[in-house]
């Protein structure tokens, strides 16, 4: 069963305390493709996961809808399983997703772990509009059909992208309730300000950009993100509260990077 799963990992900063969180994966294929160019974290990887396949370091963060492709692209086996390392989750609850895509065969494409919340024994799986790029299971020949994730986000809203996408390939998503995972909401990367400019400026952009993909972006949404943000800005650095001010000239710049995307997309 677990020979059929290759266990991808992207990292990016990742803090050492949570490594504990990927000894689950001890039995499973691994690949890995640290972003942030850690060979201390490598070195400390390597030894509780004995199975890793292929441990690529590199000094880009292509991001991670590029970077997860990157990675499914050089499995060779019939499923994925992707995780963060925030997120805490055993080895049975991995295989009980691989029963959940078994038992509905050809219209699943990816399963999902039931996340910080218990579980309803009673029911094996229930179908949701939404997969989460935390953590999942895929078939990955179907992965590959709708098109993976759409690498013109950085991060965040992919999974929601392709959550769309997958509808449109008649597939369907499922949230097994047998399997659980415990998820620590944002701490997958060491805090600081650099990490807090990468993470809210593509926050605002993916969210305009999604809304530019399913034909819902709206000129005044935008001006006002953008009004509203420079404003901020402003009285945070009078203030002196320069983490905030951070915060929000991420964001500005995130809707001008949005806005210069739509542009090229005309010129």
């Amino acid at each position: 069963m677990k020979s059929d799963i290759t266990i991808i990992l992207l990292l990016y900063k990742t803090p050492l305390e949570l490594i504990k969180n990927f000894k689950a994966f001890r039995k499973f294929n691994v690949i890995v493709l640290d972003q942030s160019n850690d060979r201390v974290f490598k070195k400390k990887l390597l030894k509780i996961l004995p199975k890793i396949k292929n441990y690529t370091i590199s000094k880009d963060n292509n991001g991670y809808a590029k970077g997860i492709n990157i990675l499914v692209k050089k499995v060779k086996t019939k499923y994925f399983f992707c995780s963060q390392a925030d997120v805490s989750i055993n080895e049975n609850s991995i295989l009980e997703l691989r029963k959940t895509i078994l038992r509905k065969k050809k219209n699943a494409v990816i399963a999902i772990p039931s996340i910080n919340k218990k579980i309803k024994k009673k029911v094996k799986e229930i179908q949701v509009k939404n997969m989460i790029g935390a953590t999942f299971l895929c078939d990955t020949k179907k992965f590959i059909e709708i098109g993976m994730f759409d690498e013109d986000f950085f991060f965040y809203w992919e999974d929601i992208e392709l959550s769309q996408r997958i509808k449109s390939f008649k597939y369907k998503i499922y949230e097994s309730q047998r399997s659980k995972a415990t998820h620590r909401n944002g701490n997958s990367s060491l805090v600081g300000f650099k990490t807090d400019f990468i993470r809210y400026g593509n926050f605002i952009f993916g969210e305009f950009l999604y809304d530019y993909k399913i034909k819902k972006i709206r000129t005044l949404k935008l001006l006002r993100k953008l009004s509203q943000n420079i404003l901020l800005l402003i009285v945070n650095i009078f203030l002196l509260k320069f983490r905030n001010a951070n915060i929000c000239f991420s964001k500005v710049l995130g809707i001008i990077r949005f806005m210069w995307f739509i542009l090229k997309r005309y010129l």
